[in-house]
């Protein structure tokens, strides 16, 4: 067995003991920074400062909406130079995947929510097979090296420090890599009021739903109708996620189309570049 196919045979290997995963802090992206697509990036932001400025605060600056292709947490200076070099030297994937005279491109439309609304993000239309198999194949070569798809909690994949030569059976602690599922977040709640906001949340369902089941109703069957309605119309998102009426609106907006010039190796920790108030760049690939 040769190539992609080895790699996810040897990867599927897991051992039962768990290891805590390192905090990701470098991650590897597609800047969004076509000239339409960042002009309304900007329209959403000043629709959301404008009708509901106390949730300005979770919008994500214009100049920093990306397409994270996959998360790792790097130890040191050799780590980060280890991963532009596996990055910068992966030009090999171009002539594989990318046939084309023409770049490939991302059309993002649409306004949607993930994690009970804690993320608004924009959708990326389905791209070519070809690009989509050039990103597979890509995350799987820095999986393959130890680098960690996403280093959060421990139930997702976790990798060692060490960095053990490409292909190496041993390089795999354990995890998976899982399908990649392109999206540019545009509003995102953290920090450390998330814990405090989401018990509040929870409270305040319990008690709304209690009042709902308490109602007095001519019959059971009329209490059992209301009652249905009525939680249909409560969610956790009413009480702890950015309101669905933020960004309804733009449920079908079309944000543009974005060359996809280069994937680049990105710092989530160092402070923006001052010029671009983009993340610091530690390494790419030129498509």
């Amino acid at each position: 067995m040769e190539g992609a196919s080895a790699l996810v045979y040897r990867a599927a290997k897991i051992p039962t003991r768990r290891i805590k995963a390192k905090q990701a802090n470098y991650f590897l992206a597609i800047r969004l920074d076509d000239q339409l697509v960042q002009q309304r990036l900007k329209q959403f932001n000043d629709h959301v400062q404008a009708t509901a400025p106390k949730w300005r605060k979770y919008l994500i600056r214009p100049a920093q909406v990306h397409l994270t292709l996959c998360a790792m947490h790097l130890g040191d200076e050799n780590a980060v130079n280890h991963a532009s070099k596996l990055l910068s030297e992966s030009n090999d994937l171009l002539s594989k995947y990318l046939v084309s005279a023409d770049k490939p491109t991302a059309t993002i439309k649409g306004v949607g929510f993930l994690d009970s609304g804690r993320v608004v993000h924009a959708n990326v239309q389905p791209m070519s097979p070809e690009f989509m198999a050039l990103v597979r194949e890509l995350r799987l070569r820095f999986w393959s090296h130890g680098y960690s798809e996403c280093a959060l909690p421990p139930s997702v994949p976790f990798f060692e420090d060490g960095l053990i030569s490409d292909g190496s059976e041993k390089s795999v602690t354990g995890g998976r890599m899982g399908p990649w599922s392109p999206h540019a977040t545009l509003m995102k709640m953290r920090g450390d009021n998330l814990l405090r906001l989401k018990r509040q949340a929870t409270a305040s369902l319990k008690s709304a739903t209690k009042r709902q089941g308490t109602k007095a109703a001519p019959s059971h069957a009329k209490a059992d109708s209301d009652a249905d309605e009525e939680t249909k119309k409560v969610t956790l998102n009413d009480f702890f996620g950015i309101p669905h009426a933020l960004h309804e609106p733009f449920r079908e907006f079309e944000l543009g189309t974005q060359v996809i010039a280069r994937i680049e190796l990105l710092s989530m920790l160092l402070p923006k570049d001052k010029n671009t108030d983009y993340y610091q760049k530690a390494g790419q690939l030129e498509i």
